[in-house]
């Protein structure tokens, strides 16, 4: 059943997920009148194409307060179909879901894994919470290490298409929150990396002391310099540590501050559209807009537009932390340079016998050398962050 890129429809069910309300959009596309929507429970839209574990995830997110997006092909009346990507969420007495026609790569995608999903629930006979777990294995594989990540892309690359597709000016503080959120993975690998490059260097100062063991002169010198330079690189390390943050990937619906923000941010827009397209097609029929129907509508918005500038800020309060403690770890690395030295001129004075410790010597250079290119590079991102938050 073909509706235009332009068109958005929705709808209002009860708890239960009984139609209570709808616009005119959807009314046309599902083949439906308004009498037999009204009081109808939503299922009568679902097509037998569709895995029961989409469903399971739909309601799970409800039911724990949580906005879900999701891939759906639902049915009409008379036995077509349609693709939407709906964002559904709680309302105080019920679930309101907004939909658009999806146009995005990850469409294909979807399509071909729904009835991987499907297939298998028939052959397998799997409960719905079955296949759920099947359907966020399957996402894992493709990249995605929850249900929350996934719906925050899929929305992000739906909403960019439609807005390309559209010929609409692109909306700067979405492209400038996606493109905070990128860095601020980035950031975050990076901080692991150079946290994977402390833990290597433990094996510098092993390398020190079991060279000192050799020694018959000048043992007690190298064992004070390999000591000296393990603690430092413990209290940086422990410093290192509290900026580093587990991706938030456990449970179905965890996502990073900065995939949140984005995916909560483009909720809000699409809401702004509702809003208008509401008061625009209820004054075109001559019905009135009641209080309580554009109360929940505002309400719904300003909690999609709250959640997202909440997550920004917490990515600007990561980035700023980030920035100080960097700066504060680079004068404790100059600590280390003087170390490394002091290590140098030992080596210098030992003169032959000092060959393998030449060697190691050359390993804290480099060691040194890359820490430092990672630090810049660290505080350059935290940098940009901002940057893009600032302009969002």
């Amino acid at each position: 059943m073909p509706f235009g890129i332009e068109e958005m429809f929705f709808s209002k069910t009860d708890k239960r997920g009984v139609i209570d309300d709808f616009n005119d959009v959807f009314v046309r596309v599902s083949g439906f009148s308004g009498e037999d929507l009204c009081g109808a429970p939503h299922k009568i839209l679902r097509h037998p194409d569709m895995p029961k574990a989409v469903f399971w995830l739909l309601w799970n997110g409800l039911q724990n307060d949580k906005a879900v997006g999701a891939y759906v092909k639902n049915k009409t009346k008379d036995g077509k179909y349609y693709w939407v990507f709906a964002l559904a969420a709680p309302v105080s007495d019920g679930y309101f879901s907004v939909r658009i026609k999806p146009s995005s790569e990850m469409h294909e995608q979807v399509i071909a894994l729904y009835k991987e999903i499907r297939a298998a629930e028939l052959a397998e006979k799997l409960t719905a919470e079955q296949s759920a777990q099947r359907l966020l294995a399957r996402l894992q594989d493709m990249g995605f290490p929850n249900y929350g990540w996934f719906q925050s892309a899929a929305f992000g690359l739906e909403y960019e298409a439609r807005q390309t597709a559209l010929k609409a000016p692109p909306m700067l503080d979405v492209a400038n929150t996606q493109t905070a959120s990128k860095l601020t993975e980035d950031l975050q690998r990076e901080l692991a990396d150079l946290a994977g490059e402390f833990d290597g260097a433990e094996i510098l100062t092993a390398n020190m002391k079991i060279f000192a063991a050799k020694l018959n002169q000048g043992r007690a010198v190298i064992n004070e310099v390999a000591k000296n330079y393990d603690l430092m690189l413990r209290d940086i390390q422990s410093h290192l540590k509290t900026l580093l943050v587990p991706p938030k990937s456990d449970g179905i619906w965890n996502m990073p501050e900065g995939q949140r923000a984005g995916f909560m941010l483009c909720g809000y827009h699409l809401l702004n559209e509702v809003v208008h397209g509401y008061e625009a097609e209820k004054a075109a029929s001559g019905e009135a807009v009641t209080p309580e129907d554009m109360h929940q509508l505002h309400m719904l918005r300003s909690a999609y537009k709250g959640q997202s500038d909440k997550s920004v800020d917490d990515c600007v309060k990561s980035a700023l932390t980030v920035q100080r403690r960097i700066e504060f770890l680079l004068r404790m690395v100059l600590g280390l340079s003087t170390i490394r030295i002091a290590c140098r001129v030992e080596a210098g004075s030992l003169r032959q016998t000092a060959h393998g410790l030449d060697t190691i010597v050359g390993r804290l250079d480099e060691f040194q050398d890359r820490i430092e290119t990672r630090m810049v590079r660290i505080q350059q991102l935290a940098t940009d962050i901002l940057m893009s938050i600032g302009t969002r």
